[in-house]
């Protein structure tokens, strides 16, 4: 098969697979609400069962996106006084939306619509998505509720998407100017400490399944846009793993740790083949899961949340210190044996392993995808 015809294909499956995957999870691609899931006019107002007046910000604020998409309430009210709000289901990370759940939301009862607009709600530190879509879908909540048209924040980036935003566009295109080995030391850092612990920024499942379903509609989701390019689309232009060399966070820390001076084990070969199949496994696994409905939260735990640490779920942080330690002794450890999204990226671009035991099978499944996701999709449309 000619290789630019097979990296074709196989990007097709993937841009595809991910597609029918956003649908199926949210009904919805690129923000436009497809066959019956959600596609009528959700009720704005009635009078809950306990007699209290209850306003949804399900249409109020449907253009509001936390990091796993829309994050709507249920606002109860009683004498013109916000008795409790509620968070409807939703796609954040769980043990990041707990805390916004118990930090945030009882912050307004109590109040008045007029009090609790003008009431200033911090930010979880660490959850700052999610705060900032919660927070403004109770501030489109409070306008409805005395009568007021919600006026539409700017929403103009802070210094910290900036900072990333800079340190991204860095990545992406100074390795082609300056060929130094302290300049990756220093990007690398970069990558760590900007896009890594301090503005959360890396490519994900879940974050590539909330594009797919809601778009760019903020300046979150348009910081991922250099990311994405350097994964899907430099590999055309002859650029093969741009992304996981020089801008993924948990790459660069990886191999941070591995040039401390520690002595370094030897993986034999064949050892290293078979930890191959078991990420397109693991991959595989998680995508067929995704696919039937079912395992959505596994996105959750892949080991990039570790960065926002003071809300990682124990046993990302675990698994992260595992690979971490291992990243003394062997280059990449979890970008090479595991990580779900590298594999896809590395399937996007043709490359796989498709080596004796599993590739079969894999070659089916992504046939097979390539003919049943694009039917997925459009039975969507109109179902």
């Amino acid at each position: 098969m000619n290789i630019k015809f097979h990296h074709v294909v196989f990007f097709v499956i993937i841009l595809l697979l991910t597609a029918a995957i956003a649908l199926n999870r949210d009904g919805r691609l690129l923000g436009m609400t497809l066959g019956g899931r959600n596609s009528g006019e959700t009720q704005t107002e009635w009078t809950a069962a306990d007699g209290s007046r209850l306003i949804s910000t399900e249409e109020l604020a449907k253009d509001v996106l936390g990091f796993g998409g829309n994050v709507p309430l249920h606002i109860y009210m009683r004498e013109g006084h916000v008795v409790r709000v509620e968070a409807l289901d939703n796609y954040e990370t769980p043990p990041f939306f707990t805390q916004v759940a118990r930090d945030i939301l009882p912050a307004w009862n109590g109040l008045t619509a007029d009090e609790a607009l003008k009431k200033e709600v911090a930010a979880v530190s660490g959850a700052t998505i999610s705060s900032r879509a919660v927070i403004e879908n109770f501030r489109r909540g409070m306008e409805y509720a005395r009568g007021t048209v919600a006026a539409r924040e700017s929403g103009l980036p802070g210094p910290r998407t900036l900072a990333a935003f800079a340190t991204a566009l860095c990545g992406l295109l100074l390795p082609f100017f300056i060929k130094s080995a302290k300049y990756r030391f220093i990007q690398l850092l970069a990558n760590t400490a900007v896009l890594g612990f301090w503005s959360g920024s890396f490519l994900s499942l879940s974050l590539l399944t909330n594009i797919a379903a809601n778009g760019v509609k903020t300046w979150s989701a348009a910081l991922a846009l250099p990311l994405i390019f350097a994964a899907f689309i430099m590999p055309f232009l002859g650029k093969k793993g741009h992304y996981c060399s020089w801008m993924c966070p948990l790459g660069s820390l990886q191999e941070l740790l591995n040039r401390l001076p520690v002595p370094k084990i030897n993986i034999p070969a064949s050892a290293v083949k078979w930890l191959e199949y078991l990420r397109e496994a693991v991959w595989l696994a998680m995508m067929m899961l995704m696919w039937l409905g079912v395992g959505f939260g596994l996105m959750d735990y892949e080991l990039f949340s570790a960065f926002l640490f003071r809300r990682a779920a124990p046993l990302v942080l675990a698994l992260a210190a595992v690979f971490f330690a291992l990243s003394l002794v062997t280059p990449r450890p979890y970008c090479r044996f595991l990580c779900p999204t590298g594999t896809l990226i590395r399937f996007a671009q043709g490359d796989c392993t498709c080596g004796a035991a599993a590739p079969r099978a894999l070659k089916l499944f992504l046939a097979a995808s390539f003919v049943i996701a694009p039917l997925w999709i459009v039975a969507g449309a109109f179902v």
